[in-house]
């Protein structure tokens, strides 16, 4: 088994107000999702052909253009980075959110609302804090596609690839499509 071999995942979460960027946690997760044969979109390192690496190029530039209180030219730099993250975004066929409630976040909801309303699985990371979750999440995405660990979501991933004993929830059902159609009923 290895249901997972080829497909695309999108890493959505915080930048503008994370620490890091959202660095850390997608690079740690990055080797696990490749180790399953998964290509790895990341919102920090556009693949597109002519696109320059965010971090060193694009970001501080348009720290610049905010500083500077040129919210037009910034407007245009944030649409191609919406593009491009919106087209990763429509090639994956599955998304893990970080979704940490104490940063503020604007695009991670539009990528996690645009990826629901596909029935792409939505894998949710949201540590210990479940319970103060926006109740509107747990109309848009099941409980068992939210974790409280990164260990516990790559566990479900690893389940989902290779256990061919794994039985698909009603959730899973509604949302992982695989073209050898060995889950579907």
């Amino acid at each position: 088994m290895n249901r997972l071999k080829g497909l695309n995942c999108y890493l959505s979460g915080s930048i503008d107000f994370s620490e890091d960027m959202g660095c850390k946690w997608r690079n740690d997760i990055t080797p696990c999702l490749e180790k399953m044969n998964m290509t790895v979109f990341n919102p920090l390192k556009h693949v597109f052909y002519g696109t320059q690496d965010l971090d060193t190029v694009k970001r501080p530039r348009m720290d610049e253009l905010l500083e500077q209180g040129n919210y037009h030219d910034l407007r245009k730099e944030m649409k191609d980075i919406n593009h491009w993250d919106l087209r990763s975004l429509d090639l994956s066929s599955v998304i893990i959110v970080n979704y940490d409630i104490d940063v503020f976040m604007c695009g991670t909801h539009d990528e996690l609302f645009r990826a629901a309303s596909a029935h792409k699985p939505v894998l949710l990371m949201v540590g210990d804090k479940r319970k103060k979750l926006p109740k509107w999440i747990y109309r848009i995405l099941p409980p068992e596609h939210m974790f409280e660990s990164w260990d516990d979501l790559i566990f479900y991933l690893g389940d989902i690839n290779s256990n061919p004993d794994y039985e698909f929830t009603e959730a899973d059902d509604k949302r992982w499509l695989f073209f050898d159609g060995n889950h579907i009923k």
